[in-house]
């Protein structure tokens, strides 16, 4: 049994802490990617995934690089 879903939609976000069940974004899963040594930057990945048309705030993705040290 997971821990966790993997969720990027906000609705699907809220029904599942109404059910207290916790969830991870696709911006948490290339933090957690680089952190653990998978992925050498998560910039790049991060950036890719923005082109590619994933919305992101530039504050959200700026503080997250920061919690990498990127």
């Amino acid at each position: 049994m997971a821990d966790q879903a993997i969720i990027d939609d906000l609705a699907a976000r809220k029904c599942a802490a109404t059910l207290n069940i916790p969830v991870r974004g696709t911006l948490g899963i290339v933090l957690v990617a680089r952190q653990r040594g998978v992925i050498p930057a998560a910039r790049p990945v991060i950036e890719d995934m923005m082109q590619a048309g994933l919305y992101l705030s530039r504050q959200i993705v700026d503080k997250a690089l920061r919690r990498v040290g990127e």
